[in-house]
């Protein structure tokens, strides 16, 4: 490993997986908690173990071909085994996909290159980054004019050498417009370790920290433990102005949002992100990359800016940067240009500076409302 595991109370997940209609055990089925590296497969009695999960709450995930993904929130425990018994059911062939998913014309591979630049990105950690399975996606530009729509009949496997990763993605929507540069997709990432030689294991966790700085995850967690500007975060309010071209824009105003703006805690200790304002998020620490400057900006700044909004009422916090829901928020700029070749899996510590402890809930002071 090539960081410390995150050190606090720990729990564990036993389960079997069955047939709906059979109630057979199902075998070698992938099971993983999303976002993370904690993930198995089921052996031949349809059982799995994932162990020595850090306390907290997760989306578990179970992908096998042939059947409907199955997600199940879970809540890990302090010493305790969580028992599941955790149906599938199989998938009805979609005579829609069945047209298209032989296709493997010039359309095809065009297609597969806009999604490799909507999906992987374009950043640095993009360029070395590979997709192992292409022939599991199935392209769709024909259903709603002016898009791509992406599925996958498996888990995406990508290989990413500059974090040292395999990323297993199970697709759950994905849709772009390259004329408008209009793109989504959602999804559930599982992390699995790659062999780095030891001559690159250095630079594999520089690249790591990178990754991590500047990210959603590093910026939640700062705002968890109140540390925004000793994690290099500031956060303003959204300015519109209007130019000489009479159009209006969105600059960041001069009005700084804090801590206690956007966090609380609950009577049962739960912690919130509430604040419902169009912010942006100010990362001082890390330059923009070049492939962002040139394409966003009119000189490379010395910072990184997103603009952030809660498409909720609130998101429930964990204290290592997971939020619930995974949907509740949307981003544009820096943070949304980095995608899934830039992901880290919740629960890196980084090698580099910086201030941020996760703590267990039970050493946490809890306010009220």
């Amino acid at each position: 490993m090539l960081a410390s595991p995150i050190a606090q109370a720990q729990g564990h997940i036993k389960g079997v997986l069955i047939d709906a209609e059979t109630k057979d055990p199902l075998p070698f089925a992938t099971v993983f908690l999303s976002n993370t590296t904690f993930g198995s497969v089921t052996d031949l009695k349809g059982v799995f173990n994932l162990t020595n999960i850090p306390t907290g709450e997760y989306e578990l995930v179970v992908s096998f071909l042939g059947y409907q993904t199955v997600q199940r929130q879970v809540l890990i425990e302090k010493g305790k085994l969580l028992q599941l018994e955790l149906i599938m059911t199989p998938e009805l062939i979609d005579l829609k996909e069945n047209l298209v998913e032989d296709k493997r014309d010039k359309s095809w591979y065009a297609n597969l290159k806009i999604f490799e630049n909507y999906f992987l990105g374009s950043s640095i950690n993009s360029k070395n980054s590979k997709i192992l399975n292409s022939e599991v996606l199935i392209m769709d530009d024909q259903t709603k004019p002016g898009y791509l729509l992406v599925s996958a009949k498996e888990p995406i496997i990508i290989e990413n050498p500059n974090l040292g990763y395999q990323i297993s993605f199970v697709l759950q929507s994905f849709e772009c417009n390259p004329k408008e540069e209009r793109w989504s997709y959602f999804g559930f990432p599982y992390f699995e370790e790659m062999e780095v030689p030891a001559r690159r294991v250095s630079r594999v966790s520089k690249n790591r920290d990178r990754a991590y700085f500047g990210s959603m995850t590093h910026f939640l967690q700062a705002v968890y433990q109140d540390k925004l500007e000793a994690e290099g975060f500031e956060v303003f309010l959204v300015n519109r102005v209007r130019g000489e071209d009479q159009l209006y824009r969105e600059v960041v105003s001069d009005v700084k949002v804090i801590t206690s703006d956007m966090f609380l805690r609950d009577e049962k200790g739960k912690a919130y992100f509430h604040y419902r304002k169009p912010i942006f998020i100010r990362y001082n620490r890390e330059t923009e990359e070049t492939a962002f400057s040139m394409r966003y900006s009119e000189a490379r700044s010395p910072f990184q800016i997103t603009k952030f909004i809660l498409l909720v009422q609130r998101i429930r916090l964990e204290q290592d940067g997971r939020y619930f829901p995974a949907s509740g928020i949307y981003t544009e700029g820096y943070m949304a240009w980095e995608r899934v070749a830039d992901l880290m899996p919740f629960g890196y510590v980084p090698m580099g500076e910086t201030t941020l402890q996760i703590k267990s809930p039970e050493n946490i002071n809890f306010q009220g409302f």
